[in-house]
């Protein structure tokens, strides 16, 4: 499973907060890239940060983020180093950085997963979205 923690957030109008992407009772996860979309009338995506889960507390790992702010998509990549073995358990991939731009709602929905383990076997994963408020 991988999901938003936490499921609903409220923002003020300016304000920002740190969304984790969670992934559950995973096995050799090796690369992670995935598709996330939201409402770019209602919040911005404005950083993405490690969230430690994939480097096992001691590999550099590589995120690649590509953030459409015009279409609200965000394309981010985790991948591990080469040669080394994927992570097992619970845990934050990383955290995505939320900015209230102006009031209303937003999904932050998960829409494409394509999770592979170290042999680049693919990991079927079931994604969940979080809720964005957003208040004048």
């Amino acid at each position: 499973k991988i999901r938003c923690e936490p499921r609903s957030v409220s923002l003020k109008v300016g304000q920002s907060t740190t969304v984790g992407i969670v992934v559950d009772n995973v096995n050799d996860l090796y690369s992670i890239p995935l598709l996330l979309q939201y409402n770019p009338a209602v919040v911005s995506i404005e950083d993405i940060q490690h969230g430690g889960f994939l480097s096992g507390g001691t590999q550099e790992i590589a995120i690649v983020s590509r953030v459409d702010k015009e279409h609200g998509q965000a394309i981010i990549s985790a991948t591990r180093q080469p040669n080394t073995p994927g992570v097992n358990g619970s845990g934050t991939l990383m955290g995505i950085v939320v900015k209230g731009i102006a009031p209303g709602s937003s999904n932050l929905s998960i829409v494409q997963v394509n999770a592979k383990d170290s042999q680049q076997k693919p990991i079927p994963m079931v994604s969940s979205e979080a809720t964005v408020q957003v208040q004048p």
